[in-house]
């Protein structure tokens, strides 16, 4: 297996900035991958390396935790390189989606700006939670689309299994403890305050989760 990171920064001349806006930067043994989303469906694939179907697969993978969704991969001449089972999503009111998330990035939300035009461009993960369809991802597009007069978005059921959802309750609880109960309630800050409210504030919860597990 290889060692797969996640580039989560918006600054980086290894990929293009269409990419790193998307969250589609990856290092595969330290070697760039770069994954640009271009429907709902497909995303066009490029390294610097041979693409074999083994790394391709578990690349696919490593990015698919991030974008359920997608399922066809193309190289950057349009040949399919990877075909997964198409995922079943359907369009809700935004309003309808209740948030895992009490606060979002505004630099993020800036990025995410450069490539949000309607609903069709937001899909986003969910799971039923005591009759909500809560969010598990997709937050700062959820909040940009709202800002700018979006209404709908496309949802999927989350593939992951119901043992690794056992954390969606207690983020649920925190937001709706804070008044988070549609996106628009959300709060907005700047990048720094929200590392320190949003990230801190995760990090001790999972802290939590993982110390009770000992």
């Amino acid at each position: 297996m290889m060692d797969i990171e996640r580039v989560n920064g918006y600054s980086d001349p290894r990929f293009p900035q269409e990419v790193l806006h998307q969250h589609g930067a990856f290092l595969a043994d330290g070697v760039p991958w770069a994954f640009r989303v271009v429907s709902d469906r497909g995303a066009v694939v490029t390294t610097a390396q041979p693409i074999t179907p083994e790394a391709l697969a578990e690349l696919a993978e490593g990015f698919r935790f991030y974008a359920g969704h997608i399922t066809d991969f193309y190289d950057e001449a349009g040949t399919l390189l990877l075909s997964l089972p198409p995922v079943e999503r359907w369009e809700v009111d935004i309003d309808a989606l209740q948030p895992s998330q009490f606060s979002v990035d505004r630099e993020k939300c800036a990025a995410v700006g450069s490539f949000l035009r309607s609903g069709s461009d937001l899909v986003i993960p969910v799971a039923e939670l005591e009759g909500a369809l809560c969010t598990l991802d997709g937050h700062t597009r959820l909040y940009t689309a709202w800002q700018r007069g979006i209404r709908t978005a496309m949802v999927f059921v989350s593939q992951k299994e119901p043992a690794d959802l056992a954390w969606l309750a207690g983020l649920v609880a925190e937001a709706r403890r804070r008044g988070v109960f549609h996106v628009p309630d959300m709060a907005l800050y700047g990048h720094q305050e929200q590392e320190e409210k949003w990230t801190g504030w995760c990090q001790s919860y999972f802290a939590g989760k993982t110390g009770s597990n000992e």
